[in-house]
């Protein structure tokens, strides 16, 4: 039964006013972490078919523009070795850390906690030694799993297309097994994570990647036959979207429809259990459900061209920033140091334009960047404002104190200065007081237009987390390529952080904080390659 667009709306806004940290009291979770009940990392179908996949021996000899330069020449044919290396640069495994008797995997795409909700299944066509299928990406082994063979038509479909389908999922349990119910804003900014990540690697083999809005979870969850498994209470998969990756022209709407024509696959493997018991957070549900799509609106407007590419280039080689990616758990408060040049540039990364990796969101920006500056050469410590979509910028100044300056720095960036000062106590204060956000060179809390935009459409409301991930896996590039280090923030005290931008009411909230700054490398963790497992 479908709900009205005004319930589903005062669902989506009830559960972010639940979910909301406050100095006084945090939002519900489990009273402690239960280790023995931790979910397994990894998705596997058991019994199924392993396509495995090869690695990389070398990176290639990619500048640093290549992240958002397209290639030049011929893009990279789609073969079983093109697809590794995207999915290895993308969702697959980055290192492994070991401490004591503790051994953990870090990935190359981001994850509140490192839990990894995001499962990633591509649907291929006919290659090299390989069927037409619908797989499922296992980076543990870095193997496809084959989920279902497609049919003669089918096959023959894909090839025509040039082309082949990634559909991107969630497993909440994973992160409210940590989180409790604010585990679905972190399962949101995972996925705009790994969108990132996914836009950046098939942009260093010459490919598009676009998300396809029109077609529904519902028709995406039959066609991976969701609904022919039974999943384990409490760790059921949720579909969020399908992207279209593609070496030549494409045609959204014929591929939303071919989706919703697929109804012969057969599906027979189980996905495995992650954990012995569960808690089941009914809130989590109901706002999984009131925020799906009945009637999408607002396709993306491009606000800004793209970047000046003149005014700074990293040393480091392109393929090199991605795999260097880490969270920092500490910074060192002297050498947390960036300049003008370098940080303006980082900003300008994170506008809405016509290319990598924004083009893959089809979707209005509606995401603003509130920073506190701290160390940042030929620029005053303070607050300050980068305005991402020019049609909310009076909205900004008339909601924001009636004091602050919004004087813009250059006409070339949408950069404000709202307030000059010490804000580094403040800033710490607001991200549940940890030292990060007051000891690096700048952090900052992302801004999202909120009530008018979910009246419209509660189901905008993953998608506005979504794109503060997109704007979060630039951030962490551009701090790697920048020989600094970033930290994604999901602690924070959200109204604290209206209070000192003067904000009142729902017109704008705070989704993300992020911090950069120069890490400090903890010396008694050992760190191990990605797939050393592999070669044992």
């Amino acid at each position: 039964m479908s709900i009205d667009r005004s319930k589903r709306y005062a669902i989506v806004k009830d559960y972010h006013q639940q979910t909301k940290h406050h100095s006084h009291r945090y939002a519900r979770s489990s009273e402690y972490l239960d280790w023995d009940n931790q979910p397994l990392p990894y998705r596997l179908f058991e019994g199924a078919p392993q396509i495995q996949l090869p690695l990389a021996e070398n990176d290639r000899d990619l500048a640093y523009s290549a992240l958002y330069d397209a290639i030049e020449g011929l893009p990279d044919s789609i073969s079983i070795e093109s697809i590794a290396n995207m999915l290895e640069l993308s969702m697959g495994l980055s290192a492994w850390k070991k401490y004591g008797a503790s051994e953990w995997a870090l990935r190359m795409n981001p994850s509140s906690g490192n839990l990894h909700p995001t499962e990633c299944y591509l649907v291929l066509p006919n290659l090299a030694r390989q069927k037409a299928c619908v797989t499922h990406y296992n980076p543990y082994l870095h193997a496809l799993e084959e989920r279902a063979l497609l049919d003669q038509s089918q096959a023959l479909w894909l090839e025509s297309c040039g082309g082949f389908g990634i559909i991107l999922t969630s497993i909440p349990w994973r992160e409210a097994w940590k989180y409790g119910e604010r585990a679905f804003r972190y399962c949101q900014h995972d996925l705009g994570h790994a969108l990132g990540a996914l836009r950046y690697s098939c942009n260093l083999n010459g490919w598009k990647m676009t998300l396809i809005p029109q077609i529904s979870e519902k028709t995406l969850e039959h066609f991976l036959g969701f609904d022919q498994l039974r999943w384990v209470d409490c760790e059921a998969e949720h579909v969020d979207c399908l992207c279209w990756v593609e070496s030549k022209h494409y045609d959204s709407k014929a591929i939303s429809e071919w989706f919703s024509l697929q109804q012969n696959l057969t599906y027979q493997h189980s996905p495995n259990r992650l954990s012995p018991e569960h808690v089941n957070w009914e809130i989590i549900d109901r706002v999984q459900k009131a925020s799906r799509p009945n009637d999408s609106i607002a396709l993306q407007t491009s606000n800004y061209s793209n970047p000046d590419e003149n005014a700074f280039t990293s040393t480091f080689a392109a393929e090199a920033i991605i795999r260097r990616r880490r969270s920092a758990q500490n910074y060192d408060r002297q050498a947390s140091r960036t300049d003008l040049v370098a940080f303006s540039h980082a900003l300008e990364k994170t506008l809405p334009h016509n290319g990598c990796p924004f083009d893959v969101f089809p979707y209005e920006a509606q995401v603003h960047l509130a920073i506190f500056v701290h160390a940042v050469e030929g620029l005053d410590s303070g607050l300050y404002m980068l305005v991402r979509n020019a049609e909310h910028l009076e909205s900004l100044k008339k909601l924001t104190h009636s004091n602050f300056d919004w004087y813009q720095l250059t006409e070339s960036l949408p950069l404000y200065c709202l307030q000059k000062g010490d804000f580094r106590a403040r800033a710490q204060m607001l991200s549940c007081m940890q030292a990060i956000a007051g000891d690096s060179a700048y952090a900052l809390g992302m801004l999202a237009h909120f009530d008018s935009v979910l009246r419209q459409d509660p189901s905008l409301y993953p998608k506005l987390y979504w794109e503060t991930g997109l704007v979060g896996q630039v951030l962490y590039l551009e701090a790697e390529a920048q020989n600094l280090r970033a930290t994604g923030i999901g602690c924070f005290f959200d109204d604290e952080m209206h209070k000192i931008l003067g904000l009142k009411g729902g017109e704008w909230q705070s989704l993300y904080h992020f911090t950069v700054g120069k890490h400090v490398d903890d010396d008694r963790i050992e760190t191990k390659s990605p797939y050393h497992h592999l070669k044992l």
